[in-house]
């Protein structure tokens, strides 16, 4: 089970642009910011349509719920679900590929987001 302490490096050893990014705050203490850096990326991947990116980062975001304690957990669905919903997913075939880039750990929390933040406009 992965702790909030060892999500900065878990996800430096994925995602190695993410090193220096990570280290401007003291992350290991703070989930929260962490994973609050790691969404911004991966925000700014699906936006650019970096997708060999994008799903890379997605799969990890999978595998930190997965594998997560309860802290990690919630910081994945409070912090990055919330932020994934938010990007925009242009034409049906971005759609589609956007959605066949979220894994199945965290795609029902993505659906009930998308619910939320599309019911509020």
């Amino acid at each position: 089970m992965i702790n909030q302490y060892e999500v900065p490096a878990y996800i430096e050893d994925h995602i190695p642009a993410l090193k220096k990014a990570l280290h401007q705050f003291p992350a290991i203490f703070h989930i929260y910011d962490t994973v609050g850096c790691f969404s911004e990326y991966t925000d700014r991947q699906l936006r650019e349509q970096n997708f060999p990116v994008a799903g890379k980062c997605l799969q990890l975001a999978g595998k930190l719920y997965e594998r997560g304690n309860e802290v990690v957990k919630g910081a994945i669905t409070r912090v990055f679900v919330p932020v994934l919903s938010k990007v925009p997913l242009g034409d049906a075939v971005n759609r589609i590929r956007i959605y066949g880039l979220i894994p199945d750990a965290i795609y029902g929390l993505y659906i009930q987001q998308q619910l939320i933040y599309n019911g509020n406009r």
